[in-house]
């Protein structure tokens, strides 16, 4: 039975930054401070659900997730079926890379880069006016040089690509795409903006990717979305999932 995480037990669950201070190599003077967004999670097949938070959208709570300087959007919902996950952000360290629904939270890697837990988004919410976009801020609105985070799909939308018809009943093929998009704010401005094929034909990210962040300059946000090219009439059918691990920026 998959256990859920509550945010009295978020301490118990081990999720920190690390802090590191790089030597420059002319003079051996400190650079500037560094902070990764990590997780570790002591329980097996556990995720993180908040328990409150104000209502939006189509029935879901929004109470974002704050760990060290990271403030991560996310929100679940209770329509009888038990509380879920929602939109933006989660935690985990589900090992299931098989079961390819929306009640399944895993990276297809099962595991994080360096840890035994990951950040998994639900994208989706980007698409529909009044949903809640998968993003992440600083604490105190702080500006923070990006540097780079770890990408790969989840589960859900791995398995739906290989395994599910598209909308219009024909098979994924070459021409095919699944994409991410990352895009850098600084008071609402826009710095940047990065593209990351999660498939590509019927090539799929099956384990992380690095991912050069550094072309967005200093951000007080990062966005995520992702777009396909399996849309019906209320647009796009491939799940919006992803998960991401080791965010770093600088100060």
């Amino acid at each position: 039975m998959k256990k859920v995480l509550s945010f009295a037990l978020m301490a118990l669950a081990m999720g920190f930054v690390f802090t590191s201070c790089d030597k420059e190599e002319n003079g051996g003077e400190e650079a500037a401070k560094s902070y990764t967004l990590s997780i570790s999670l002591d329980k097996a097949d556990s995720t993180y659900l908040a328990t409150g938070g104000q209502m939006y959208g189509y029935g879901y709570l929004q109470e974002n997730i704050t760990i060290g300087q990271f403030v991560l959007t996310h929100s679940h919902a209770d329509w009888g079926y038990g509380n879920s996950f929602g939109e933006g952000f989660t935690f985990t360290n589900s090992a299931n890379d098989s079961i390819g629904d929306y009640t399944n939270n895993a990276a297809i890697t099962a595991k994080g880069v360096k840890t035994n837990a990951y950040f998994t988004a639900n994208a989706g919410g980007a698409n529909y006016q009044g949903g809640l976009a998968a993003e992440i801020s600083f604490k105190d609105s702080a500006a923070y040089n990006a540097k780079e985070c770890y990408i790969t799909n989840s589960t859900y939308a791995y398995q739906y690509i290989k395994n599910s018809p598209k909308a219009d009943k024909s098979e994924w093929g070459s021409r095919d795409w699944f994409k991410l998009t990352i895009t850098g704010y600084n008071n609402d401005v826009e710095t940047g903006k990065i593209e990351i094929k999660l498939a590509d034909g019927t090539s799929l990210i099956n384990t992380w990717q690095q991912v050069d962040l550094t072309k967005l300059g200093k951000v007080t946000k990062i966005r995520f979305s992702v777009a396909s090219t399996d849309n019906n009439e209320r647009g796009m059918v491939t799940p919006a999932y992803f998960c991401l691990d080791q965010l770093t920026v600088t100060e």
